[in-house]
């Protein structure tokens, strides 16, 4: 629900605000209108149920010069636990299944994102290196529209946007889709240009004001769901490239690692 509150009508937000504000009586309410972004009444009682276990307000603002240290440091936990859990109720697994197939088919991929995102993709882009992929993220509004303009339909764009809205991004996937690539868009927003100009919308569930310098929580769950990509794809990558990467070990371990 939280992905979707800043794209609700103010009818719908007051509906919104209700639920969150309820006790988990309210779990047992029908529903008929999917507006809200649910596939089901079972998908949204899991979500609101893990919106009403774990309020913002517990961990929320994570930045005052007051706190004593230690609640610091919890509020960072508790703030990363929440956003986890819920993202793992918003996003599609099915999604993310079909984004694995894709990246896997081609062996393929690049990481648009500026900011925190861009540091997610560079994470993205030695995950998947790893394993014998060709990966690259980038996070140059000029380099991304280099890249974009060399895509190819063979190629994977995943966009990585908290707002989905980062113009830069938008505009080097614009030009990727228009050559043929392949479109993945890692998201808080389901109705974000991003996401609608994605072939895969995954989405995040962080909330999160922008540019905010104490605020990087969506990175927590962005580079969650790419780790669950990578890992789908290693499990499909057969024993070859297996060796391959324990002798990469062998070498990391011999040559960067204190013995």
């Amino acid at each position: 629900m939280n992905s979707l509150y800043n794209e609700l009508k103010p009818v719908q937000r007051i509906i919104a605000d209700y639920f969150l504000a309820a006790d988990f009586e309210s779990l047992n309410s029908s529903i008929e209108d999917k507006r809200l972004g649910y596939d089901s009444f079972q998908h949204f009682k899991i979500s609101l149920s893990r919106d009403l276990k774990y309020e913002p307000d517990t961990v929320l603002p994570i930045f005052n010069m007051d706190d004593d240290p230690k609640l610091s440091i919890r509020k960072v936990f508790s703030e990363a636990i929440s956003n986890l859990q819920a993202t793992e109720a918003v996003v599609s697994f099915d999604a993310i299944k079909r984004a694995a197939e894709r990246i896997i088919e081609t062996k393929i991929v690049y990481f648009f994102g500026l900011g925190g995102s861009g540091k997610v993709g560079s994470i993205g882009e030695v995950w998947f290196s790893h394993i014998g992929y060709t990966a690259r993220a980038v996070s140059d509004p000029y380099e991304m529209i280099v890249t974009a303009g060399h895509a190819q339909p063979a190629h994977n764009i995943i966009a990585l946007s908290h707002s989905g809205s980062t113009v830069p991004v938008i505009d080097a996937v614009n030009i990727a889709k228009s050559s043929g690539a392949f479109i993945i868009g890692i998201t808080n927003y389901s109705k974000s240009p991003i996401a609608q100009l994605s072939e895969v919308v995954l989405l995040t569930a962080c909330p999160e004001r922008r540019v905010h310098f104490a605020r990087s929580n969506s990175m927590v769950a962005q580079s969650t769901i790419l780790r669950s990509l990578y890992i789908l794809a290693a499990a499909r990558s057969g024993k070859g490239v297996g060796e391959r990467v324990d002798d990469i070990e062998a070498s990391v371990n011999a040559r960067l690692r204190i013995k």
